[in-house]
């Protein structure tokens, strides 16, 4: 009996889905192996490797019908198989063909997944890459069409379309290439796992809720043996219910190595473009991160490396007329403190200038010169995080528009991390970001100003001092803090709340809550400290949720619901009402 057409399509775009999967999975492979490959040209095992990840995609879309993937993952395997046969030798030419090649193949892709039946040129790559494979000059070749006309323009023969695809998949004496062995691992769509998050935190809700309820039976006396089993059966509930949440959170968390994957291939590329000598090291890659952190890190990292290579490391004679070796060094670092997550991207290049730093702040008049000169280094660093702003003598391809480190703290304060910048003139830069490892449950300080309990992120709170301790000034009218030579503004964090014009007004506080969101740092004042818990954030709503200042709610265990603070809208808050 024949099968149901319509059955069948949906078994090949399932089959289809899989393979753009796998794909996704051998492409970001490819990228990383060839660059390692151009560092160690006689490794037998990564050349193989990577002459298996293009054969598997060769052999998958022949199958289904993709004739250009086909066809360029031919030729690449062609050049693959004589370097392993040592018939050619890995230059930096040909390694330029082939990346670019895996370039193209992400656009080719990009086609299949969107169904959009266009087709790319790709006759431009496929003669550079039988240059290569004759052992001819590859530059003699034509120029490779830029990824962004490929993505757009359409020539030649089509991409085969999921009707297409699937009646060449049914035809007869077609051989699929070998699977991959069984796996120990199941695709889950990730709304499913919000899904469970969501529910793990209604159940930490009322654990919560549970313990504080029996603990207030026992307290009142109206419970003897009882109380005692009662404890007990909660005490097993709150490692069981922390054991589950555990569990749920380690499903939404990666490898942080997925987004360091693509910096040697970035690192190499901006090496050949500006004639530097300079080496990637990577460490911790397998630190775990969850996925929505994961996400939002990408772009910072891709600025900071950038600058670390255009901006901070010198060229080779420049680094050798200084003394230093005449290669770079950038070191990209994750590694696990606590509840935390840290990040480090390292060079031992030119480092911060704080002189022109200031000179440029002056300039464009964000500050006045006296103030300026009152300013630490580590402090004047910080006007590289303003939007725009740049001490480039000349705008590249790669940077000088001043708007790569404006992104960087912007990302940063999304995920209520912190920023910190180290540098040495002459010796190199340090930038470290701490970031929390889940944005769906944190860890809460609770807090009561003015009558009012509030929860701040505890990993946004640098350090608490008491009022008595601290030198209070006034500048332009408005409460500041002296600590340890830096100056932090102080708010009233319940007047600020409600719009307050006299927001700023000092109050007498018993203490002062220092906290801190990407380079910036605040001083709440408070009046006393309820406790620390693990909460979960609630939405408020399409209504009430676009308050500034308010991350959202969350019921704790006596019932009651409490605002959770939105540090950088309170940020945003205090620098309007400046």
């Amino acid at each position: 009996m024949d099968q149901d057409p319509e059955v069948a399509l949906d078994d090949m775009k399932e089959i289809i889905n899989d393979f753009l999967i796998e794909a996704d999975e051998l492409i970001g492979s490819l990228d990383e192996n060839l660059v390692a490959l151009e560092s160690a040209p006689g490794d037998l095992d990564l050349l193989n490797a990577i002459f298996r990840a293009a054969h598997t995609i060769k052999g998958t879309s022949s199958f289904l019908g993709f004739e250009q993937v086909t066809t360029l993952t031919h030729r690449m395997e062609d050049i693959l198989n004589r370097l392993r046969k040592a018939e050619l030798a890995v230059t930096p030419e040909i390694m330029d063909v082939l990346l670019q090649a895996v370039d193209v193949l992400k656009v080719l892709l990009g086609h299949v997944r969107n169904r959009t039946g266009q087709s790319v040129d790709i006759d431009d790559i496929i003669a550079r890459l039988v240059a290569a494979n004759d052992g001819t000059a590859v530059d003699s070749a034509v120029a490779p069409v830029p990824l962004t006309q490929a993505a757009t323009e359409s020539h030649g023969e089509q991409v085969l379309s999921v009707p297409d695809a699937l009646a060449k998949a049914t035809g007869v004496g077609q051989d699929a290439p070998a699977g991959n062995a069984l796996s120990q691992t199941i695709r889950v769509d990730v709304n499913r796992l919000d899904a469970l998050l969501n529910l793990t935190g209604e159940l930490v809700l009322s654990r919560n809720s549970l313990a504080q309820t029996i603990s207030s039976i026992c307290k009142s006396g109206r419970l003897d043996d009882a109380g005692e089993l009662l404890s007990r059966s909660v005490a097993g509930l709150n490692y069981i219910t922390g054991e589950l949440q555990l569990a749920v959170m380690k499903m939404r968390m990666q490898p942080i190595g997925k987004v360091f994957s693509k910096f040697p291939r970035l690192v190499r590329d901006l090496a050949r473009d500006l004639g530097k000598d300079i080496e990637l090291t990577i460490e911790g890659e397998t630190t775990e991160l969850d996925k929505s952190v994961i996400e939002a890190i990408g772009d910072p990292l891709v600025h900071l490396v950038r600058n670390s290579c255009d901006h901070g490391i010198e060229t080779s004679d420049e680094r050798t007329a200084l003394g230093k070796p005449a290669g770079g060094h950038v070191v990209l670092s994750a590694s696990r403190e606590g509840s935390y997550m840290i990040i480090r991207v390292i060079d031992d290049g030119r480092g911060l200038d704080a002189a022109a730093i200031r000179a440029k702040a002056v300039e464009r008049q964000m500050i006045s010169e006296a103030d300026a000169a009152r300013l630490t280094d580590r402090e004047v660093y910080s006007f590289i995080f303003a939007a725009g702003f740049s001490t480039a003598k000349q705008i590249t391809d790669v940077s000088g528009r001043g708007v790569g480190m404006d992104v960087v703290r912007t990302n940063i304060e999304k995920l209520n991390g912190l920023i910190e910048l180290d540098s040495n003139l002459g010796f190199g830069t340090t930038v470290t970001f701490k970031l929390p490892l889940t944005l769906a449950i944190l860890q809460g300080l609770l807090i009561e100003s003015d009558q009012e309990v509030y929860i701040l992120p505890l990993s946004s709170v640098n350090e608490v001092v008491r009022t008595e301790n601290a030198s209070v000034h006034y500048v332009n009218q408005r409460p500041v803090m002296r600590l340890r030579d830096e100056i932090i503004p102080l708010i009233n964090l319940g007047r600020i709340l409600r719009r307050n014009p006299a927001g700023f007004t000092l109050v007498e506080k018993p203490y002062v809550v220092v906290v801190a969101l990407a380079d910036r740092k605040l001083g709440i004042m408070i009046d006393r400290f309820v406790g620390q818990e693990e909460v979960v954030i609630k939405s408020l709503g399409a209504y009430l949720g676009a308050t500034t200042g308010v991350a959202g709610a969350t019921i704790l265990g006596d019932g009651r619901i409490r605002l959770i603070i939105d540090l950088a809208g309170l940020f945003h808050l205090a620098s309007d009402l400046r």
